[in-house]
């Protein structure tokens, strides 16, 4: 077993390795003045990204910590954070942001007013990423080719991509089919690198964003969006991200623990 952890750290560190080289080499081109495009100028239009936080509201602060972060490793990408109650509290700000925004990315957002607010004033932005919320919204879903859109007449429910991963997996049991989906968030992506074709590369993009939110976290949010950026050329040269730190769904933890990594 300590070899195994030995040989997945070890693998790891030559990850992050990794990044930090690209990193240094997107960093060596920006001041170069290319901007990372032949002939360019560095001159590029801002990526703007509004995320409207739902029941995790008391994720907000790490979601600003994010932006800082974000602003910092890519001046030109633009993460403005807003919870559900500036919806109704600060609706101006709120529908400025919207207006214009290049990627729209909301959470666990329920409420009716609120749901069917958001879809009149989402629809024209083109990458859209809705996770866990009401299936009205999550339904708005856009990314590439990728969507969430139920057919007419379709009968009400978990989305149908949601419904197609569940029902790969035998057990009838809801533990066992949550257990099943979150390790297809997790070798879904790598699977489907294997699979031609824009629509498998843009359901790739959908699941490995959705495995940096559901792993949660700083560094894993940061990578989320540097992850979508990247992956559509939303800016010319951006600082790569990192892989997703995974957390263990099962873990033991001493009360009197300190330091170090924690499971």
């Amino acid at each position: 077993v300590s070899s195994a952890v030995g040989e997945a750290e070890r693998e790891a560190a030559s990850r992050r390795q990794a990044v930090k080289m690209r990193a240094a080499a997107v960093a060596d081109q920006v001041s170069a003045g290319t901007g990372g495009a032949a002939g360019g100028t560095g001159s590029t239009k801002p990526i703007r990204i509004v995320l409207i936080s739902g029941f995790e509201s008391f994720n907000v602060d790490l979601y600003k910590r994010a932006a800082d972060q974000i602003r910092a490793r890519a001046p030109g990408v633009q993460l403005k954070v807003f919870s559900d109650r500036d919806i109704t509290s600060s609706r101006d700000k709120v529908e400025a942001a919207l207006r214009g925004a290049d990627v729209f990315f909301g959470s666990l957002l329920f409420d009716f007013d609120q749901v069917e607010w958001l879809r009149s004033h989402i629809d024209k932005i083109p990458i859209r990423l809705v996770f866990e919320s009401a299936l009205e919204l999550m339904s708005c879903t856009q990314v590439g080719s990728f969507n969430m859109a139920s057919s007419p007449g379709e009968k009400k429910g978990p989305p149908p991509v949601v419904k197609k991963v569940l029902s790969l997996f035998g057990s009838q049991r809801e533990e066992d089919k949550m257990v099943g989906y979150l390790s297809f968030l997790k070798v879904g992506p790598q699977l489907l690198k294997w699979v031609p074709g824009q629509k498998a590369a843009d359901l790739k993009n959908w699941l490995t964003v959705y495995s940096y939110w559901n792993q949660g976290g700083l560094s894993n949010v940061v990578s989320m969006f540097m992850y979508l950026v990247e992956a559509y050329r939303l800016q010319p040269a951006v600082p790569p991200p990192e892989p997703v730190v995974e957390t263990p769904p099962l873990g033991c933890l001493h009360p009197e623990y300190k330091g170090g990594k924690a499971y």
